[in-house]
């Protein structure tokens, strides 16, 4: 029972992995709003049963409102995450404190939001809000409010809060003034009081001039916090890398080609808050390495720059006089979404040539290369390592088209690498395994090839094991160019154990053959050492080589559905329950076999005769455990082991 208890320990902590947050909101979420559910998408229809209600429609600088969370129409709700933002500028202001149930996070003080405390159904709750003394605009509270596990809505928003020194009645107003900045045209509404005679708008870099009395323009309605959907010129005037669903994008890639140069826009939501990157790179391969790039960094203050750079191998390298040909910068980072466009004045096809104020040649985006995206944290003007592996299209990309890619780059190696340890890990120890500890007194008085049917059993299958593993780790280590680190996904930091742990795992592997050639015989005073230790060692593997795989099939690379994780955890349960089976049937045959003999030696008195027949020993001589049951129950175990590894190799492939 040793190993069923230890993979029981596995397996709850597996499952604390992948299951929901009931006691409140993680801290990366606080600049996404999105809820770490596995296989899980907000819905995309309104929030109906759920309202958010403020005590006033106004509030003072300094002072506090409260506001509650309610469920309408009968429903409840598990889970929240809430935040204030400035409607115009979408800012996270002011501060939280609780009044009843949940608690505050997020910010330096962690008072910014406020989240749930347990996962208990609720029907309301309220909070107190305080408002910054430099607030000015309005404010709006947004929420994400979850249902159920897979049930939850993002965005829902209470009526937009005023300060209460914008609350102002009057009666005459004049026309609205035109302001007109370098990209947008837009109409402010002014009001004066009755006893003015003039308005004057005074504001930085900006020339305002009357509206024509026949026009009336409304202004722009500020984009909803945290959506990004595909730039309306995609396909038309301009070529885009995208990954969306309906009108929800992850990222969006736009670029409008001129013989001179190129207009780039990039938008990406990104995870987790302070300073942050984003970037493309023009690469002739879907790897890593000799890659010119163009990297936006948001600093502190929300200021955004651009500037060239290059990959040397893994790793981003900066270059002298780093915005040589970059112009027309624009770019934010705020709810959760970074937006950074520029111009870069390329060089004429012809006219190629190294410049003397840089140790990189100009980028010449004439050329027909692969696209990457990626994004990560950044410190003061360098980038830090990505997040997440960057997305790569799957083919060469003229920047001339106006064609929309969807299409990102397939590691087939990365596939491969993982199909030979899931059967490898899954199968062939699965079953290799439930031999070696179960099946001994099975088919004993049998061999094949001179030896006992289950070491034949046990034996193959691990030396598969073995070489399936050893094939697996030479094919991840020439696709990685050696060993590296990988970018675990926002909130799943354990993954970035994978590559270690898979080095562990091989060298168990490979320890426990080379064990096996020095075992003493079977009445040397050794050979319990060597059997707890061949035993030990034979656990942590299998162990952590499912526990790898089950990290390993979250890896962006892999590209298996978020659902396959749980498949895994499925395999776990089952060979726990499997083993159980075996154990208390083997404890069952043993007691009906001690009872069966001490019930015929009593009968035979000790070996007396009965009705003149001597009493046989050789009769008991089969062992108890030697039953068509246990054979059964091999055929079922055999059977399960390749359902579950079948579906995780089409789960790995066909994605």
């Amino acid at each position: 029972m040793r190993m069923t208890l230890l993979w029981c320990l596995c397996l709850t902590a597996l499952i604390d992995h992948a299951r929901g947050y009931g006691r409140g909101a993680p801290d990366w979420t606080c600049s996404t709003m999105t809820p770490s559910h596995s296989g899980s998408l907000a819905q995309a229809t309104p929030a109906s049963d759920y309202q958010i209600t403020t005590s006033s429609g106004s509030f003072t600088p300094g002072e506090s409102i409260t506001v509650t969370i309610t469920a309408l129409n009968g429903k409840d709700f598990k889970g929240y995450l809430m935040h204030a933002i400035d409607e115009g500028t979408g800012s996270v202001l002011g501060t939280f404190s609780i009044t009843g149930g949940g608690q505050t996070m997020c910010g330096s003080a962690r008072n910014q939001a406020v989240t749930h405390t347990n996962k208990a159904s609720k029907t309301t709750e309220s909070f107190s809000w305080t408002a910054p003394a430099n607030a000015n605009g309005n404010i709006v509270f947004v929420s994400t409010i979850v249902q159920s596990y897979s049930v939850y809505w993002m965005n829902v928003r209470s009526t937009a809060v005023s300060p209460a020194s914008a609350v102002v009645t009057t009666k005459q107003t004049t026309a609205a003034p035109s302001i007109k900045t370098s990209s947008t045209t837009m109409s402010v509404v002014s009001t004066k009081k009755p006893e003015s005679t003039s308005s004057q708008l005074v504001t930085d870099k900006v020339t305002v001039t009357p509206a024509p009395p026949s026009s009336t323009t409304t202004p722009s309605q500020p984009p909803v916090a945290g959506a990004l959907m595909m730039d309306a010129s995609c396909g038309d005037t301009r070529g885009c890398f995208v990954s969306c669903e309906g009108t929800d994008c992850q990222y969006v890639v736009s670029w409008e080609y001129k013989l001179e140069y190129v207009d780039f826009s990039i938008e990406r939501k990104v995870e987790g808050g302070g300073q942050k990157w984003v970037a493309i790179a023009f690469s002739n391969d879907v790897k890593m390495g000799d890659d010119d790039v163009f990297h936006c960094i948001s600093d502190s203050t929300g200021r955004v720059t651009v500037a060239r750079s290059f990959n040397m191998g893994t790793s981003n390298q900066p270059i002298n006089n780093p915005q040589e040909g970059i112009s027309s910068v624009s770019g934010s980072f705020t709810d959760g979404v970074f937006r950074c466009s520029f111009r870069y004045s390329q060089v004429a096809p012809n006219n190629r040539r190294k410049r003397q104020s840089t140790t990189r040649p100009m980028t010449d985006l004439h050329l027909h290369r692969h696209l990457m995206l990626g994004d990560g944290p950044a410190f003061r003007d360098s980038v830090g390592m990505h997040t997440q592996n960057p997305v790569v299209t799957a083919d060469l990309v003229n920047l001339q088209l106006t064609s929309i890619i969807g299409d990102v780059a397939r590691y087939p190696l990365v596939k491969v690498h993982g199909c030979l340890m899931i059967l490898a890990w899954i199968f062939c120890t699965g079953v290799g395994l439930i031999f070696a500890r179960f099946y001994k007194p099975v088919w004993s008085e049998r061999t094949i090839l001179g030896l006992k049917v289950w070491f034949q059993f046990h034996r193959g299958l691990m030396v598969t094991t073995l070489v399936l593993t050893l094939v697996g780790f030479i094919i991840i280590f020439v696709e990685a160019n050696g060993y590296s680190k990988i970018s675990a996904p926002m909130g799943k930091g354990y993954t970035e154990s994978h590559p270690i742990l898979g080095i562990i795992v091989t060298i168990l592997t490979v320890t426990n053959p080379i064990m096996a050639l020095f075992r003493p015989g079977p009445k040397d005073k050794n050979r319990p050492i060597f059997n707890w230790a061949h035993w030990a060692v034979g656990m942590a593997a299998h162990i952590l080589g499912v526990i790898t795989i089950c990290f390993g099939v979250e890896l962006q690379k892999v590209g298996a559905p978020k659902y396959t994780v749980f498949v895994v955890i499925g395999y776990i349960v089952y060979h726990v329950l499997m083993e159980i089976t075996l154990k208390v049937y083997d404890l069952f045959a043993e007691r009906q076999s001690s009872a069966r003999i001490e019930h015929m030696e009593m009968k035979n008195g000790n070996g007396a005769t009965q009705n003149g027949n001597s009493f046989r020993p050789e009769e008991t001589k089969r062992d108890p455990k030697d039953s068509i049951i246990k054979k059964i129950l091999l055929v079922f175990h055999v059977a399960i082991a390749f359902a579950f590894t079948l579906t995780l190799l089409l789960l790995v492939t066909q994605y």
